[in-house]
């Protein structure tokens, strides 16, 4: 821990640079800033925001608020309440948005759900691309 307050390092080789209540807990994983965010996955990073949560191994989230990356190498770059929890899927922006398959992502918009192999949704609202599913 290099500076903020109140941050908790516990993982091997993790790290919480600044911020407030963040937490970097399993091996690798860090937080530069922001607060009350947690890294919680092997190798996991949150950048900064405000309650985000990368639990994934490899995961990444680069700020917004109440995000969460739970998946293998998943990532959330920004917006509110977002989840990207397929393998190697991706939320980009935007509200409430949800990338549940493998290689899926979400560009923008809200309530949008890209849950199939490869299926992305570009924006808009309350949008579906499911596709083809394992």
């Amino acid at each position: 821990v290099t500076g903020g307050d109140s941050n908790d390092a516990s993982g091997y080789s993790s790290s919480v640079s600044g911020g407030r209540n963040n937490v970097a807990s399993y091996d690798q994983s860090s937080v530069s800033g922001g607060t009350e965010n947690q890294a919680t996955g092997e190798n996991a990073s949150v950048s900064g925001g405000r309650l985000n949560i990368a639990q994934g191994e490899n995961s990444n989230i680069s700020g917004g608020m109440s995000n969460e990356a739970s998946g293998p190498s998943s990532s959330v770059s920004g917006g509110y309440d977002n989840e990207a929890s397929g393998q190697y899927s991706s939320v980009s922006g935007g509200g409430w948005n949800k990338a549940s398959g493998l290689y899926s992502s979400v560009t923008s918009g809200s309530y949008n759900d890209a849950s199939g192999v490869t299926s992305s949704v570009l924006g808009g609202g309350a949008n579906m691309a499911s596709g083809m599913q394992f």
